[in-house]
């Protein structure tokens, strides 16, 4: 048995179909194109008080351009005037965008995997049906791996294709919610981990993993972890626990064999860059031996909804940098702030420092493993160039190695590193 997750495009929908023969799950999820389509519609109706008539009309063409049967078409009216009376009714209700935007965005996602079953003629199973997710006392939700496993067990059977809405789970209380990011991905691996399928094929919108042709589950870990990357780290755990070998493919490139994700090793380096970043840091004596003082820091960045995407910190405990995303600089900088002002036992020359517009540089490989001078050729190559390093980390499992450079630097910082 072989487990395929899929980015559906209109143009591709028939090479996706002949990809998925007898003994074949498919986890299918949209294209980004109608996802934003989608999430237009939301915004307008639920933001902006204003009828998204023509944009789910937009939504219903794109969907019925894809019809091979009267069925689908059927389906696709019905779907899509379901979703219009929701928004409509949605405008004058106090739900969470959130919630809304899960329920409509499931509901795509099954649209998606319609018009793919319409050419293979499989078994259809709507995604949220095996996903199952809890929520904590804060209305946090957590995704429930023994009941999702026992429903995976109960329903992913016979020999026949099986088609699979992916990216949304649905909690226990029954309302849909979206699981994790790019959660169709994760939910391939976590299919194949559970039926103990023979391998993964991730069809992406890109050259694999950045054109490689086999690295280890650990390297894909940290290259996933970057926004550019055609899906999350998340998908890898499942299949790394289980032994099960991935395969991304390009779903635009026939001739690209794919890389290979498994427990060999690679004979590449990778660089990757990151961008639209801003730095903080936070210094002072109020860190100084001082137990916590971390923990206090990222678990009110934690509270206010901030992603810390880099860490840096000074053996003297004098100092702490992260790095965010511009976009959530403000909640970062008022958390931080908010929470030296109202701890008395902190002295007053602590200190928070910005440096805007940053973007990350990480080389990464499982080369790099015990390979003295490695550190000191990335350091003296940016040295070379006339690259100011603003901060730097590696991590201990000896995997890689980032750096944070001025914005303006960083192309030019991973055209050096790749060299």
């Amino acid at each position: 048995m072989i487990v395929k997750a899929f980015v559906l495009k209109q143009h591709s929908i028939g090479k996706i179909a002949s990809l998925i023969g007898s003994g074949t799950i498919a986890v299918i999820r949209p294209q980004r194109t109608i996802e934003g389509m989608f999430r237009e519609a939301i915004r307008k109706t639920i933001q902006e008080k204003k009828s998204a008539k023509e944009d789910l009309e937009a939504i219903r063409k794109y969907f019925l351009d894809m019809a091979v049967n009267p069925a689908y078409v059927q389906m696709v009216e019905k779907t899509i005037d379901t979703i219009s009376t929701y928004l409509r009714e949605a405008m004058y209700v106090q739900t969470s965008s959130i919630a809304i935007e899960d329920y409509v965005m499931a509901k795509c996602a099954r649209l998606c995997a319609e018009a793919v079953n319409q050419h293979v003629q499989g078994k259809l199973l709507d995604g949220t049906e095996l996903m199952i997710c809890s929520s904590d006392s804060k209305g946090e939700q957590h995704f429930d791996w023994n009941a999702s496993k026992q429903q995976i067990t109960a329903r992913c059977k016979g020999s026949g294709p099986l088609v699979i809405s992916g990216g949304y789970g649905r909690l226990t209380s029954g309302y849909i919610v979206r699981v994790g990011k790019d959660g169709a991905h994760m939910m391939a691996a976590l299919i194949a981990a559970v039926l103990k399928a023979e391998t993964i094929e991730f069809h992406v919108e890109a050259h694999g993993v950045e054109g490689l042709s086999a690295i280890t589950y650990d390297e894909a870990a940290h290259y996933c972890a970057s926004d550019r990357a055609p899906f999350s780290s998340y998908a890898i755990w499942p299949a790394k626990n289980a032994g099960i070998p991935i395969l991304v493919k390009d779903i635009e490139d026939e001739q690209f064999e794919g890389t290979l994700i498994s427990t060999g090793s690679s004979h590449k380096t990778a660089v990757l860059a990151d961008k639209d970043l801003d730095l903080i840091t936070v210094y002072g004596t109020g860190l100084l031996g001082r137990v916590g003082m971390s923990g206090a820091i990222f678990s009110c960045l934690a509270s206010a909804g901030v992603n810390v995407r880099f860490i840096a910190q000074t053996s003297s405990e004098y100092s702490i940098s992260f790095a965010i995303r511009t976009e959530e600089k403000e909640r970062a900088l008022t958390a931080i702030r908010s929470l030296f002002k109202d701890n008395p036992l902190l002295p007053l020359d602590d200190v928070v420092v910005l440096n805007q517009a940053v973007g990350i540089v990480t080389v990464f490989g499982s080369r790099m493993r015990n390979l003295p001078g490695t550190s000191g050729a990335v350091y003296s190559a940016l040295g070379n160039a006339g690259i100011n390093i603003i901060a730097s980390a590696q991590g201990g499992e000896e995997l890689s190695i980032s750096v944070v450079v001025a914005a303006a630097d960083v192309d030019k910082a991973a055209n050096v590193i790749a060299k």
